[in-house]
C-alpha cells in the first residue's frame, strides 16, 4: 500500500490592520483633541478678558488723575483708546475662533481619512480570509479523492466504464475549468495509479 500524500496548507494572511487604530480609537482621539482644542480657546479667551480688564483699569487710572486739568478731554481720549482696545479684543478673539475651527476641521478630516483606510484594509483582510478558506477546502477535497483513489489502486484496480473523471486540479483564479476525461470510454488503472483507456 502506498504512503499517503504529505499534506500542505497555505500560511493564513497577516492581518492587514495590526497597528492600526480602529475608528473606536480615532473617535476617541477624535473627541479627546476637540476638548483640548475647546478647552485652550477658552483659556486664552479668558486672558483677553483679563488682558482688557486690567488695561481698562490702568487706563481710568490716569484717567482719573488728569480729570482734574482737563476733566473733558481725557474723557474723550479714554474713550478713543478703550475703543481701540476692544477692536483688538474682538480681532484677537476671531483669530483665536478662527485657528481653533481649521484645527477642529483638520481633525475632523483626519479621522474621516483613518476611518476610511480601516475599513478598507478590513474589507481587503476578510477577502483574503475568504480566499484562504476556499484554497484550503480545495486541497482537502484533492487529498481525500487522491486517498480514495489510492484505496481503489491498492483493491486491485477496479475497471471504470462510463465514468467521467473530475481533473485533480482545482479551479484557477481566472475562472478555468479542469479538463474532466471524456465519457463513453472504459478505462483502467496503470501501475502509478493514472487512469488508461483499455484497448
Amino acid at each position: 500500500m502506498s504512503a499517503a500524500a504529505p499534506q500542505y496548507y497555505q500560511q493564513p494572511p497577516q492581518p492587514l490592520t495590526s497597528g492600526m487604530p480602529d475608528p473606536v480609537t480615532i473617535s476617541k482621539q477624535r473627541d479627546s483633541y476637540g476638548k483640548m482644542l475647546e478647552e485652550q480657546m477658552r483659556q486664552g479667551i479668558m486672558q483677553l478678558d483679563a488682558q482688557l480688564k486690567h488695561q481698562k483699569e490702568y487706563l481710568l487710572a490716569q484717567a482719573d488723575q488728569q480729570k482734574k486739568q482737563f476733566s473733558m478731554q481725557v474723557e474723550l481720549e479714554t474713550k478713543q483708546q478703550e475703543m481701540a482696545l476692544q477692536q483688538q479684543y474682538q480681532e484677537q478673539k476671531m483669530s483665536l475662533q478662527q485657528q481653533g475651527a481649521q484645527q477642529k476641521a483638520a481633525l475632523e478630516q483626519q479621522a474621516m481619512q483613518l476611518t476610511m483606510e480601516f475599513s478598507q484594509k478590513k474589507a481587503e483582510e476578510e477577502m483574503q480570509k475568504q480566499q484562504y478558506e476556499m484554497e484550503k477546502q480545495q486541497q482537502e477535497m484533492q487529498l481525500r479523492m487522491q486517498s480514495e483513489m489510492a484505496k481503489l489502486q491498492a483493491a486491485g484496480g477496479s475497471l471504470v466504464t462510463g465514468l467521467q473523471v473530475p481533473s485533480l486540479v482545482p479551479p484557477t483564479m481566472g475562472g478555468a475549468t479542469a479538463t474532466a476525461v471524456p465519457t463513453g470510454q472504459t478505462y483502467r488503472y496503470g501501475p502509478n495509479g493514472e487512469l488508461v483507456p483499455t484497448s
